[in-house]
């Protein structure tokens, strides 16, 4: 159907995007006579959606059209600044340390950062250990997303008698949330003054605690790859087909 010339105008006032004509002057005049007249614009709408109520469809899904593309475009600009902030990281992040494991060879695939206390942790790691298992090149390394006195125990035991120990600390630590991390390791037959409390080892925990926050994550556990980030626990499946993208 051809619009007439004013309600084009009125259209590429109220709704320029399904406006099927330049307006030019047309659309000038009319905004002037509104200007005048305030009351002029909800008597030309009701007359002109009473004779194309289709109008109203076509506005909302242009709407739709328009936040959908701008939801996409922001969600571009996210992914780039992640890949551009793990590019510059990449270093910190996937160098090969003592708490890597699977292929000895780096730079690891992905990298987890866990907290001491953390159940969700646990479970997390343990799914990465089986997918290396799966995925015989891969590697992971693990950071600390804390450098609280918890986490700060967990390292020193770590560097100290091995993973094995540690990893004993973080499950008693996950199974009583609101203990004391001293007394906890107490419970276990350590005793925390044993450990070597180093600066560097403070420095270390420190180190990883901003890089977690420079990535913007917030959620423990998180993933890093080469690719993206991830905030929290991912089902070990769903990493082995992003891995393998």
């Amino acid at each position: 159907m051809m619009r007439p010339r004013r309600a084009l105008a009125l259209v590429g006032l109220v709704a320029p995007a399904i406006a099927f004509a330049p307006l030019g002057a047309r659309a000038d005049g009319l905004w002037q006579s509104l200007q005048r007249d305030p009351a002029l614009l909800g008597q030309e709408l009701r007359a002109l959606l009473l004779e194309e109520p289709e109008l109203i469809e076509q506005t909302r899904a242009e709407a739709r059209r328009r936040m959908a593309a701008d939801a996409a475009s922001d969600l571009a600009a996210e992914i780039a600044g992640d890949r551009a902030t793990i590019a510059d990281l990449a270093g910190a992040l996937f160098n090969v340390t003592p708490r890597g494991f699977g292929a000895a060879n780096g730079p690891a695939g992905i990298t987890l950062f866990t907290a001491a206390r953390c159940a969700d942790c646990l479970q997390a790691e343990a799914e990465l250990r089986a997918l290396v298992e799966e995925m015989p090149g891969l590697r992971v390394e693990r950071r600390s997303l804390s450098d609280s006195r918890a986490d700060l125990l967990a390292r020193a035991l770590e560097e100290a008698q091995g993973p094995e120990a540690a990893l004993a600390y973080r499950t008693a630590l996950a199974e009583a949330p609101g203990a004391d991390a001293d007394a906890v390791l107490r419970q276990t037959g350590i005793d925390p003054e044993s450990l070597p409390l180093s600066d560097s080892l403070r420095a270390d925990l420190a180190a990883e605690a901003a890089l977690f926050t420079r990535l913007g994550l917030d959620a423990s556990p998180s993933y890093v790859m080469p690719d993206r980030l991830i905030r929290g626990a991912m089902p070990g499946i769903v990493l082995k087909r992003y891995l393998s993208e």
